[in-house]
Order: C-alpha cells, then structure tokens, then sequence
C-alpha cells in the first residue's frame, strides 16, 4: 500500500539516489547526476512540511518538493517531482500534485507556479492535463511559448500557471462531467452488469439516485455514459462522506477518470466541511482495493457479515 506524508529533511540523501536511479534510463550517470543538483539540501531542510513524499513496504517511491512563495502571498510553486519508473503511468504523480493542490489552497495561496525545458514534451503534456496554463513567452518553439535565458544563459524555460479554487477538475478530455440526476438512474442499471461481467446493478437501488443526485456525478463521452460516482454527505455524521458506487466503462478505464471523478467528489465533500470520506468493497475486489489505496484511502481487514450473513466488507477511510 502506499502512503503520502509530508517530507523531512532526513529524506534528502534518498531523495538524490533516486533522482540518479529513475532518471538513468534517459540519461547518462553523469547528466542524472548534473540533474540531482537542480535539488540541493536547502529544499529539504527549509521547505520540507511543504513537501510531499510516497513511500511503500520498498520504501520512497514518488517525491514532490514544493513550496509557498515568501514574497508572493498567492502563491505556491512545485520544484521538482520524481516518481520511480516501476509506478509510472498509475496516477501517482497525479496524485501528489493534487494533494499540494489542496494544502497550497488550505494555506490561502490561489495559484501554482512551475516550470520545465521546451524539450519536456512529456511534462509539458501531463501539467496541461493537470490544468496548467502555459505563460507567454518572448520565443516560440515547436508551437510553444519559451522563455528565453530563463535559468541563465541558453537556460530556455517553458512557464506554467495553475489557478487553485477554479476548476482542475472542471475538464477531463475527452470528457464532460456534471451532476447526476434521477433519470440518470435507468441509464447506470442499464450499463452496470455488463460493466462488472456479472450481476452488480441489484446493488444500486434507485432511492440512491432520487435522493442523493445532487452530490453524485455522470461523466460522458460524445453523449454516451463513460463513468458515474453515487455518494452523499451524511446527515448523521456531519463531519463525513461516502461513495456508495462507482463505475468506469471497460473502454475508459485507465484513463484517469475514475481518480477524477472521485477527486470531484472530494472537492464537493471538503466545500461542505467533512473531514472523511468513507467507502466499502468485498475482500475479493482486489481492484477496489488497489485502486482506493491508490486515492488514499486506507483499508480494514475485511468485517464478517458486514452487510449481512456471509456479506463481508473491506471498508476504507480518507481524510481530506
């Protein structure tokens, strides 16, 4: 399972062998060396409580150092981010730039700064999707604003801005969210046992849909259901929420879309001041459970008869 916790400068030492292991597949020692000293010491002994660090049984697998600028109380800037190689292409880095997102926003900072090389077309590509904007720049390469001599001479820079408290989650192409609605509920049933490969709809009865769809979310592409969350704001506990079901069409998975809509969800739950999130899944949806670790969730050992005789629960919990 992995963790996220707050940085501490003892992490620098591991921080700089990583930097040098998972950048060796595209650079030569020397250059991933060079490339470990864009984060000297000082990140970690004066920025750590803003830094962000994912780590396993293994141990240190993805790092964010990041900071809240002293001299522009608005904003908060990401100075470098590495996630090991093994862990690519699962939302971890992802995840690490949204939980500084939430922390800069709690700390009253309304914009995240960053920046990479014009030849980054891989980062360049993945902080548009985290809604960045590019800066103009006094010269264009391959279509793209660049800063000329921004880190000195020849030192080109491409320059990102990101509002906090607008919308990271209002986009995610190809898709188009918004609030479900009761007639939504014949569309979901329709869909959800073709989905699972088996009989999954007798769990999502339609009170959930009449009665909770102003906290719950449709994700479309062209017209056509792609992914849906159901969850509410406890009227009992007033300090949590709960994901009663969720599901990504087959051809959508791995698209980042169920993470974006549950980040949606979080967004809808701390607006209204809960401090938890909660959800449930049967100890054998393994990739319920990995996908809910992969969010931050932490799980129990599964409860016998949970919600039954022989309905046995793994439950999760998050704070937010």
């Amino acid at each position: 399972m992995h963790h996220v916790r707050r940085a501490r400068t003892a992490d620098y030492p591991t921080l700089v062998e990583c930097v040098q292991q998972w950048w060796g597949d595209s650079r030569t020692p020397e250059q991933a060396r060079e490339l470990s000293l864009l984060l000297p010491r000082l990140f970690l002994q004066h920025f750590a409580a803003t830094s962000l660090v994912l780590e396993d049984a293994i141990g240190i697998r993805a790092f964010l150092v990041g900071f809240h600028s002293a001299d522009d109380e608005q904003q908060a800037y990401i100075h470098f981010v590495g996630v090991d190689p093994q862990l690519r292409q699962q939302g971890i880095a992802r995840r690490l730039y949204t939980r500084f997102f939430e922390r800069a926003a709690a700390a009253g900072r309304t914009e995240v700064r960053a920046i990479t090389s014009p030849q980054n077309t891989g980062s360049i590509a993945f902080h548009k999707a985290m809604g960045f904007e590019l800066d103009p720049g006094d010269l264009e390469s391959a279509g793209l604003p660049v800063h000329s001599d921004y880190d000195g001479p020849g030192q080109h820079r491409v320059v990102f801005r990101r509002k906090l408290g607008s919308s990271s989650a209002d986009t995610l192409r190809p898709f188009t969210t918004r609030p479900a609605g009761p007639e939504d509920f014949d569309t979901i049933v329709g869909v959800v046992d073709d989905w699972w490969g088996r009989p999954a709809s007798r769990d999502l009865t339609r009170v959930f849909v009449d009665h909770f769809f102003a906290t719950s979310l449709i994700a479309e592409r062209d017209g056509e259901l792609a992914g849906f969350v159901i969850g509410f704001l406890s009227p009992s506990k007033p300090k949590e929420a709960y994901i009663h079901f969720t599901g990504v069409a087959p051809a959508w998975r791995r698209s980042g879309l169920g993470r974006y809509l549950y980040e949606r969800f979080f967004e809808m739950a701390r607006a209204d001041g809960r401090t938890l999130v909660k959800a449930i899944t049967s100890p054998q949806n393994a990739r319920s459970i990995a996908f809910h670790n992969a969010m931050g969730f932490t799980n129990s050992a599964p409860i016998t008869d949970y919600d039954g005789p022989s309905l046995h629960r793994v439950a999760f919990t998050r704070s937010l």
